[in-house]
């Protein structure tokens, strides 16, 4: 077998493998005899009919196409220790280049590499924004709205207060009774004195300001001339007669701030201890804003200074899973991707170039943060692990029975938990381990429990992302093979009893 590389800048190998003609005739009288079994040859019980009677049933090419199979679920793996290459995933068979002898073109993702930069010269302010009184007044002003009461005036509409009305307009240019009537007694409100209101937007600016002095069961008509260049083509240089009848006018009270106010409007007698309460919550939102960005400074920078290598497919699996966790969150709230774009006000390409991003984003951070948690020996907190996993199990199995823990515990799903959990602890400590150093703060003490537990308490193995591995850095060769297999039999047992086949094959003939 001969193999030449190509280290692709993608972090992708290409590996051009010639194979002997030995293997290739053996894997033909291999494919021979699966067909053999799944096609009924006239004459023969099944799988025992000879090679040259099955290519003359079924077809050098089918014989062809199974041969290829074969051969390559055979071979792959050998490849890849030939070559001493650990992939990331499986790879791809690009090209069949030739069959005598057979010429194969793979490409295989390789396992990402990371150096990360010089972490511990870190050095970021930190320097948490302080809620001013402005921003409170600000809040308790807010506050003061949402409490106004609304009552019903007999007085004419001023300055603040909301007119219920209904208007017709029509225009001015046309006499069709079908096409002059832009609107016929449309139900609409307007709070007067409000800039950019949204009944000057929906009729023409400027339309509040002729309900003003206009009381209950007042009608108005008047015209307005649209501009040239007005949004709306239909409408530019038009001039449309309105009728406006009003229904209703109510004045918008504001109350007072005082301590009477502080006591509707939450639980505190004063106004004093209300707006202690509003800069608490404040300064502590803002707190919580601030460190967010902050770790995400420092981690972005870091991630600038590091050198990774990686392959397309850790992208794409990163895509799929935030498109997975987007897809049930929004299902949680009755919601889709299209009205999630929508409400957004963004298109395919754009919610896809938003994905594309924070999947990338996403694999570098993960890069860097494992690299130097597996340099410094980072580990979950042996205490906040055990307490965070018997939760999350309890959690889970809380409602199944015996049997149905079992089978989870059987299809590895309670060990994948494990292995999320641990991972994102081991992020988090990573994260808190950069930032006090960007601080200039004592790092954080290593766990001694930690050191010398490696048995989680589920009586699972800690996984190896406790450690600081990827969760999918590990791939056999096995595992990574570009193709399966389509029969019961391995390639692997096919071979063993070949001697015997063959011998069945000289019997048959």
């Amino acid at each position: 077998m001969k193999i030449e590389q190509e280290i692709l800048e993608d972090h992708q190998v290409k590996l051009n493998v010639e194979i002997d003609s030995a293997p290739w005739e053996k894997a033909k009288h291999q494919a021979a005899r699966r067909l053999a079994k799944r096609v009924k040859i006239p004459g023969f019980r099944p799988g025992k009919a000879p090679y040259h009677v099955v290519v003359r049933s079924v077809g050098e090419s089918a014989i062809v196409e199974e041969a290829l199979e074969i051969l390559i679920d055979n071979i792959y793996p050998k490849v890849l220790e030939e070559a001493k290459i650990e992939p990331y995933g499986p790879g791809k068979l690009e090209e069949v280049e030739e069959l005598d002898p057979p010429k194969f073109e793979f490409v295989i993702p390789l396992q990402p590499e990371a150096q990360a930069g010089d972490y511990k010269a870190l050095d970021i302010p930190y320097e948490p924004p302080e809620i001013d009184d402005d921003e409170v007044d600000e809040a308790l002003e807010n506050m003061r709205l949402q409490n106004a009461i609304n009552q019903p005036v007999e007085r004419p509409a001023e300055d603040g207060d909301i007119v219920y009305m209904r208007v017709s307009g029509k225009r001015l240019d046309i006499e069709d009774d079908s096409e002059v009537m832009l609107y016929n007694e449309q139900f609409s409100s307007a709070r007067l004195g409000q800039e950019d209101s949204a009944t000057d937007r929906q009729f023409f600016e400027g339309f509040s300001e002729q309900l003003v002095g206009l009381a209950p069961q007042d009608e108005k008509t008047f015209t307005h001339t649209y501009p040239e260049d007005y949004e709306d083509e239909d409408l530019q240089g038009i001039e449309v007669e309105f009728q406006v009848v009003v229904t209703n006018v109510q004045a918008y009270t504001i109350p007072e701030l005082d301590d009477e106010f502080a006591k509707t409007a939450s639980d505190f007698d004063t106004l004093d201890e209300l707006r202690e309460d509003i800069k608490s919550h404040m300064q502590a939102q803002a707190d919580e804003t601030y460190a967010d960005e902050y770790e995400n400074k420092v981690v972005d920078q870091l991630i600038e200074e590091s050198t990774l290598s990686y392959p397309p497919q850790m992208v794409e699996n990163q895509k799929k899973d935030i498109l997975a966790n987007m897809e049930y969150r929004l299902s949680q709230q009755g919601l889709t991707k299209d009205m999630y774009m929508q409400f957004r006000d963004i298109d395919e390409d754009e919610f896809n170039d938003e994905i594309d991003q924070a999947a990338e984003r996403n694999v570098k951070r993960e890069m860097v943060l494992y690299e130097i948690a597996t340099t410094e020996e980072i580990r979950p907190d042996t205490e906040k692990f055990n307490q965070t996993t018997e939760s999350a199990i309890s959690s889970v199995t809380a409602d199944l029975t015996p049997k149905q823990v079992k089978e989870l515990q059987k299809e590895g799903k309670l060990s994948n938990l494990i292995t999320n959990i641990a991972a994102d602890m081991t992020l988090r400590q990573t994260v808190e381990y950069l930032c006090a150093i960007a601080k200039g703060e004592p790092l954080p003490l290593p766990d001694p429990e930690a050191e010398d537990q490696d048995q989680g308490e589920a009586g699972e193995e800690i996984p190896d992302a406790v450690a600081g591995t990827a969760p999918d850095a590990e791939v056999t060769a096995q595992a990574a093979s570009p193709t399966e297999t389509t029969e019961d039999e391995s390639p692997a047992e096919e071979t063993e009893s070949e001697s015997n086949a063959e011998a069945d094959e000289s019997e048959a003939a």
